[in-house]
């Protein structure tokens, strides 16, 4: 495989994992807010706190993802 394909899959990679990091840090906020929300009946109170905790954890996983992977390609470069 040439260095282009290569860095190719990794850059592909490294998208799907942020993608998929943001959809599960909000799908596991959204499932805690909703059955914290049935187990003390105060819908819709849990699920937005939830959410809104849900998307700040799945912003900050792509900006760790995104600053490893900055420092792996300054540490590359020579």
């Amino acid at each position: 495989m040439n260095s282009n394909n290569r860095q190719l899959f990794q850059n592909l990679a490294m998208v799907s994992s942020m993608g998929i990091s943001v959809v599960l840090a909000i799908g596991i906020g959204v499932w805690f807010g909703l059955m914290l929300d049935s187990w003390f009946d105060t819908k819709p109170w849990f699920f937005y706190i939830f959410l809104l905790i849900g998307i700040a954890a799945g912003f900050k996983n792509v900006y760790v993802i995104a600053g490893r992977e900055i420092r792996k390609s300054d540490d590359a470069t020579p």
